[in-house]
């Protein structure tokens, strides 16, 4: 996946536990053809495009994925092209442009007689306020975010906060945070119910929410961050269909890969969503709003 600078912190838990019966299962290592992996993420608020192109690899092999750096790459804004992607000096491909909200985007790589092709419509701007909580109700450190959304459009939401790792004047680096909440019309894919303090449910690291759930109008999404130090800086994402099923899908790969090691016995694979015609990856597309808060 191509960078998605600080917003994107892959880090959740998957608390379902799926009992069933045991069977013999045998995977199937006859890797005959590399397939190319395309990874770009439009940002509305960057002035370049980057893409991360190379070839797929069989999954026991422990080789890097090595790019593909003669790869002819265009961006379209529907039928009309824009440009030509570079080869750049950081194994990426890049396109000094930015992209609009509402607009749909179409990329095409052909790398030898391969091409691959995918769309995304890049979501519109959020109208939404992101503030200190003072109404006395929960934690005070507790934040509230003011969502307007608009009925025109279908959105899917993502919530997401960040602080320092360590202690004041030793801060080692910026991490994502628990996110604990009474909010009710959250996706409960890595909720776990907390019965400690003023929240109901707890979240890592990421509040999901699609607009078909809310009630209208404006909403409110009190929260925590359990942050362990300052800065704290607050996220609100809008990301396009594609995006959002890329981010749930890979989010519940990682942690079901993290639940096998301790019960391999009921592991089972997770499929990693992609829109990459005649290969594999993503191409998807958000826009955001974020406040840092210096103090708590």
């Amino acid at each position: 996946m191509c960078n998605i600078q600080k917003h994107i912190f892959i880090m959740l838990l998957f608390p379902l536990i799926m009992w069933g019966c045991i069977s013999e299962v045998t995977i199937d290592d006859d890797f005959k053809e590399n397939e190319v992996v395309l990874n770009c993420i439009l940002d509305a608020q960057n002035d370049t495009v980057v893409v991360q192109l190379s070839y797929s690899k069989p999954i026991q092999s422990t080789d890097l994925f090595e790019p593909i750096k003669d790869a002819q790459i265009q961006l379209f804004e529907r039928k009309t092209k824009i440009g030509e992607f570079v080869w750049s000096d950081s194994s990426t491909y890049i396109l000094p442009f930015s992209v609009l909200p509402g607009k749909i985007y179409r990329i095409e790589a052909t790398a030898g007689n391969i091409k691959v092709w995918a769309e995304t419509t890049v979501p519109n701007a959020i109208n939404a306020t992101i503030e200190k909580d003072t109404s006395g109700l929960y934690n005070y450190y507790s934040f509230g975010i003011l969502l307007n959304d608009s009925p025109e459009e279908v959105n899917y939401y993502w919530i997401s906060a960040t602080g320092f790792e360590g202690i004041e004047g030793n801060k080692s680096k910026n991490i994502a945070c628990a996110l604990y909440s009474n909010f009710e019309y959250a996706d409960d894919f890595n909720q776990t119910i907390y019965q400690d303090g003023s929240y109901k449910f707890e979240y890592e690291y990421y509040i999901r929410f699609a607009d078909s759930v809310l009630p209208g109008g404006k909403t409110e999404i009190v929260f925590y961050p359990q942050c362990i130090s300052n800065p704290i800086e607050v996220f609100l994402l809008s990301t396009d269909y594609h995006l959002d099923k890329y981010m749930k899908s890979s989010l519940l790969l990682q942690i079901m890969d993290l639940y096998a090691e301790d019960m391999p016995i009921i592991y089972a694979p997770f499929p990693m969503y992609s829109n990459i015609n005649g290969g594999t990856g993503i191409f998807g597309s958000y826009n955001s709003v974020s406040e840092k808060f210096d103090e708590k």
